[in-house]
């Protein structure tokens, strides 16, 4: 093996797009590290030959010259301590866990959120953004297994960074994949409390937080995804008995919250009624409520690092895609059918105090395992940075290996607590950070291929026009950043004019 792809073909010159990319070069050693173990001892093969043919260029008797990349190619890929290592993270997981894995991450609490998107934008327009988000969620996802089937040992954001954009590409995607999932967890801590409430323990919020916190924090340590796609299962199973019984109370008893006099309740095909705030505002955020929704995307590649055949990863992705979408269309339109314009965010808040509480308590081990989904794959990160390089060797003590996973979860979660209670805004904030990484996430799959496609782009009309795609689903999640942004800054705005906004560490239940 002597190319890495994506390379120029012999004799072509660099294209206009490997501009793009300027860390991108030939560099066996940049690239090599992030290919499996057999590719790898191919490459020192074919570098060994290599240096013993240039013999015939250096005098009889000297050494042969090793180049600098040669060199790094030996330190970084073939040290003694990768010889009969460890795995951090044995590849057991299939595609049925890998799908539990992801819908865990994905469908949650949240999806009592959507009925308002459909009383803000009408009900045709929520179904085709339903079916338009899905179907950006597939290519992102294919576009990440691609790169993660041309370079198998990528485990996270951080290596691709790192392969695309070079050692401070790697520590940018590190940093953002950490703190998105640190504020993640932190507002499941925030939602548990809500939940203790809701179910009767009317005590102070800091103690709620922090024992929804500690619980979740032990429910994380579970470090393989085969493991943990027991959890996912169960969290899945809970939220769809929730919607399910949300959807059955509210056709029951209708929105609790209509008064006597007030208009019937009125489903729309296009729009919303007066009693739903219908600015552009409001519209913009529906739209990045749904867009948010299908939310997976920082766990594609740390779920296909533990598949032992990540060849299946498109099935393990087109249940995950189909399920959201069909349950999302589903749940929207009948919830929205039965409560019409008094649907509330969540749309349990329209239901009676005694349905609240149902629904909180069979919804409880959803809140725990989303949070917990976010802290894997956190921890994750975190622990290839910790047992890299000549730290490797470490793998073989258990001790070592599990004290560093527990004091990395200990801190994530400490800091998600502290997080969710030092800014009294939280839920507006996380808004405003969803938008900005969400789009992010978004943003690196059409990257993927462009950087895939540098050299070959033109090839073909198909990869013409993926190329064209690719630039137009930027073009997507550049709008979705700005706008999702610009609503959320609005309505912290509107938080602190209208004094809804606490104080950090408060006792009382935020509004």
């Amino acid at each position: 093996m002597d190319r890495l792809e994506p390379s120029p073909a012999e004799g072509q010159t660099r294209t206009w797009v490997s501009y793009l990319f300027p860390n991108t070069d030939l560099s066996i050693a940049r690239r090599a590290k992030f290919l499996d173990e057999q590719d790898q001892k191919d490459i020192k093969f074919s570098t060994i030959e290599g240096d013993s043919q240039t013999s015939d260029a250096t005098p009889e008797g000297a050494p042969a010259k090793i180049t600098t990349e040669d060199s790094l190619v030996v330190e970084q890929i073939n040290g003694n301590y990768v010889e009969e290592e460890t795995e951090l993270l044995p590849s057991t997981l299939g595609w049925i866990g890998a799908f539990w894995n992801m819908i865990a991450y994905s469908i949650a609490l949240g999806i009592l959120s959507i009925p308002l998107v459909v009383a803000t934008l009408g009900v045709v327009p929520f179904i085709l953004l339903t079916f338009f988000f899905g179907a950006l969620t597939y290519y992102t996802g294919m576009q990440y297994w691609k790169l993660s089937m041309m370079y198998p040992n990528i485990h996270s954001l951080q290596q691709a960074g790192e392969l695309i954009f070079g050692p401070l590409g790697g520590m940018m995607f590190q940093v953002i994949q950490v703190i998105f999932g640190v504020f993640l967890q932190g507002n499941h801590a925030l939602l548990g409390g809500y939940a203790f409430h809701y179910l009767g323990w009317h005590s102070c919020m800091i103690g709620m937080v922090a024992c929804f916190a500690a619980i979740s924090f032990l429910f994380t340590l579970p470090r393989s995804y085969k493991i943990f796609a027991w959890q996912a299962a169960i969290s899945f199973t809970s939220i769809f008995t929730v919607v399910i019984i949300a959807m059955i109370a509210s056709g029951v008893t209708g929105p609790e919250n209509m008064n006597p006099g007030d208009p019937p309740k009125k489903m729309l095909a296009f729009g919303a009624t007066k009693q739903v705030p219908h600015t552009f505002l409001d519209g913009v955020m529906a739209v990045t409520n749904l867009f948010v929704s299908f939310g997976a995307t920082p766990s594609y590649l740390p779920v296909m690092a533990e598949m032992h055949d990540r060849r299946q990863f498109p099935k393990s992705l087109g249940l995950l895609v189909g399920i959201s979408t069909v349950l999302y269309t589903i749940v929207g339109c009948i919830i929205n059918y039965n409560l019409g314009q008094y649907t509330k965010s969540p749309s349990l808040g329209s239901l009676s105090p005694m349905m609240i509480k149902i629904s909180y308590g069979l919804g409880l081990p959803t809140i725990m395992v989303a949070g917990c989904a976010s802290g894997q794959v956190t921890g994750k990160v975190l622990m290839h940075n910790v047992f890299s390089g000549a730290r490797r060797r470490f793998l073989k003590r258990p001790l070592y290996l599990w004290s560093t996973w527990i004091l990395i979860n200990l801190i994530t979660w400490t800091l998600a607590f502290i997080l969710a209670e030092v800014i009294p805004f939280f839920s507006s904030f996380l808004g405003l950070e969803a938008s900005l990484f969400w789009a992010f996430f978004l943003s690196l799959a059409p990257t993927f291929y462009v950087w895939r496609h540098q050299y070959n782009y033109r090839a073909n009309v198909w990869n013409l026009l993926g190329f064209f795609v690719a630039f137009f689903i930027l073009g997507v999640s550049t709008f979705m950043c700005i706008v999702g942004m610009w609503s959320s800054v609005v309505s912290i705005k509107d938080q602190y004019a209208t004094g809804n906004v606490g104080s950090p560490f408060s006792c009382a239940m935020p509004n």
